[in-house]
């Protein structure tokens, strides 16, 4: 059964990441409610109370996208996520959702963000 999992897991994620769509963050109102990856670069980011902001494609308040990190979840990240990005190029994965006209992607697990 192991050599069988071990066999069929290079299979699942090669189809896990070709089923991710690749959507520029401009077009990312196009995309509410589906699991796609966007690229740009880090403009801005805020660590507040209860939550971790990071602003793609411009800073706020002319950012194209959002990353939302709880607080409950930078535990699991290596460093402070309002910093460890700043300056950078990055793909995040994830669900895109709207909040009070602002898109946006939640992340729950370092592994959705990839610096390029």
């Amino acid at each position: 059964m192991k050599k069988l999992f071990l066999f069929l897991l290079p299979m699942a994620m090669a189809f896990y990441a070709k089923s991710q769509t690749l959507v520029l963050a401009k077009d990312a109102a196009q995309y509410i409610g589906k699991n796609v990856t966007i690229c740009d670069s880090v403009y801005s980011a805020k660590a507040l109370d209860k939550l971790t902001l990071i602003n793609l494609g411009g800073a706020y308040p002319k950012e194209l996208l959002t990353v939302v990190i709880n607080k409950e979840d930078e535990h699991k990240f290596p460093s402070e996520p309002s910093s460890m990005f700043m300056g950078n190029k990055i793909c995040v994965t994830g669900i895109v959702s709207d909040f009070k006209g602002k898109k946006q992607i939640l992340v729950t697990d370092p592994k959705q963000i990839i610096v390029k």
